[in-house]
């Protein structure tokens, strides 16, 4: 009878809405300890550990000769153009065939082994001594390894020394499968380059005013590490592409031009 009368005084009492209800916390000495790890891992890294600073600069892949024209050496009219851009060709390859005045026809062969970057004449045309006939890459320098030519922006360029690390990309081979080519900074131009001067090295292949859009240039040469077994010729940080990269392709170098520590930051 006493559990009853309990029972029924707590049905008759009121809900006790204004209770105070304790909630499970964590113990303050936890949040301590995880705060001070924290900051302990952020100041460490931000003393010891370091930062690459970068900048990116497009460019092309080219042999150190550049792009030389080859010009008609005698009057006459093509009859006939035997090779087109984008070809790599042997010395004494068919380039263009004409007609001189007495009627003979004279055919004209690459003059070294060569990548063909663009031809500037077509049949039916007439030529004179020194009119460009095309222009190449020549391929056969000893010891004449693909490298990249990068256009540093101007005003960056006392930043770069040489030995800086360079990692280089190219459209034709994406980066999520291949990796990056790496070379060092071994030349920097001491003078802005000038459309004249782009297009005299680089011929007509390459866009000359999208590499100045972003104001005046410098050439940096980034020779890059090679790989005999590699079918590319280049060593890549991932796997090498199964193909050969044309000369003049189009490239994106990220140079690293410090190391920083965090902290400098914060002090100034």
């Amino acid at each position: 009878m006493m559990f009853r009368r309990q029972a029924l005084r707590r049905l008759e009492a009121p809900e006790e809405l204004d209770d105070v209800v304790r909630l499970a916390t964590v113990p303050g000495w936890l949040l301590t300890v995880a705060l001070l790890v924290a900051v302990g891992t952020a100041g460490a890294w931000a003393v010891w550990g370091t930062v690459d600073r970068t900048i990116r600069a497009a460019g092309v892949l080219v042999h150190s000769n550049g792009v030389s024209g080859v010009d008609a050496t005698f009057s006459g009219q093509i009859v006939k153009v035997w090779t087109s851009a984008n070809v790599r060709i042997t010395k004494g390859t068919p380039v263009y065939s004409a007609r001189r005045a007495n009627g003979t026809v004279e055919t004209v062969g690459a003059p070294w082994d060569a990548y063909v970057v663009g031809m500037a004449v077509s049949e039916g045309r007439l030529v004179q001594p020194g009119t460009r006939i095309a222009e190449m890459e020549r391929l056969d320098t000893p010891g004449d390894a693909l490298q990249a030519v990068v256009f540093f922006p101007a005003s960056s360029a006392p930043l770069l020394r040489p030995g800086n690390t360079v990692a280089v990309t190219a459209p034709a081979a994406p980066s999520t499968v291949f990796g990056t080519m790496v070379g060092e900074v071994t030349e920097v131009g001491a003078f802005p380059e000038t459309p004249e001067s782009l297009r005299a090295f680089l011929g007509s292949g390459p866009d000359v005013p999208g590499l100045l859009a972003g104001g005046s240039v410098v050439r940096v040469v980034v020779p890059l590490h090679t790989d005999p077994a590699s079918p590319s010729g280049l060593r890549w940080t991932k796997a090498s592409p199964p193909f050969q990269l044309n000369s003049t392709s189009q490239i994106t170098a990220v140079f690293t031009i410090a190391r920083e520590h965090p902290i400098t930051w914060l002090l100034g």
